[in-house]
């Protein structure tokens, strides 16, 4: 779609992980975006592997704080220069890029317009606790997932702060949760309990729960039933 390059809706795509990153390849939930029109932001924001340890150490502990801050300056310096429109912007992610955009719209009210969560995580303590369960208090997964997450700061409080579930009053935009009613990696009560949460606020949002679906939109048919869903959603309200 032919496009002027300037002052364009604008769709925040932070990738998951979080120690990936977004290469110079096909990329299919960018290329429908930019299909669309939309100018797509991919940020490496500390954490992101690709660039050193020492980038992907700048994220430890920082899920919520500088690495969301690192969203926000990227964004921000596109509307500086003119490309992304500031009152058009969605922020979209699956698994962590799914806690990103919850956290988005919870810890940065007035920057984004919508919010789309797949696969995400809503609650910290949540993910931990499960992971302690399943693998074991002495297991390295579960020392892995404290040391990126929280880098061992395990205090109520700080779980708490980085949490979207637990703020939900600050969201004043329309929300998003996908999600597969198989995810081993994320379990489906992540976007359960974060959609109960909303509705109780009365915030607007919407669940949906794709049948047998994975971590990964594996499948044609749920990757297609997902995607025509953040279609009309962000078509609807940006």
């Amino acid at each position: 779609m032919g496009t002027s390059g300037k002052k364009l809706p604008t769709i925040m795509l932070p990738h998951g992980g979080p120690e990936a990153y977004d290469r110079l390849a096909f990329d299919w939930q960018a290329q429908y975006f930019a299909s669309q029109g939309y100018l797509v932001i991919q940020p490496q924001f500390r954490g992101s592997s690709g660039f050193g340890i020492r980038h992907v150490m700048l994220g430890e502990g920082q899920w919520g704080l500088k690495m969301q801050d690192d969203l926000t300056d990227t964004l921000m310096a596109m509307v500086n220069e003119g490309y992304a429109d500031q009152s058009r912007v969605c922020i979209v992610g699956s698994s962590y890029g799914g806690y990103a955009a919850l956290a988005g719209v919870t810890y940065e009210p007035d920057l984004y317009q919508c919010a789309v969560s797949i696969n995400g995580v809503a609650d910290v303590n949540m993910m931990l606790k499960d992971d302690k369960k399943a693998y074991g208090a002495e297991s390295s997964t579960y020392a892995y997932w404290q040391r990126v997450s929280t880098k061992g700061n395990m205090d109520d409080k700080h779980l708490e702060k980085i949490s979207p579930i637990n703020h939900v009053d600050n969201i004043n935009v329309p929300v998003l949760l996908v999600h597969g009613e198989r995810d081993s990696i994320v379990p489906l009560k992540q976007s359960e309990e974060m959609y109960e949460k909303l509705v109780d606020a009365r915030k607007p949002v919407e669940l949906v729960v794709l049948d047998e679906g994975d971590h990964y939109l594996s499948t044609y048919k749920n990757r297609l039933e997902a995607w025509r869903k953040v279609d009309s959603f962000i078509k609807k309200h940006l």
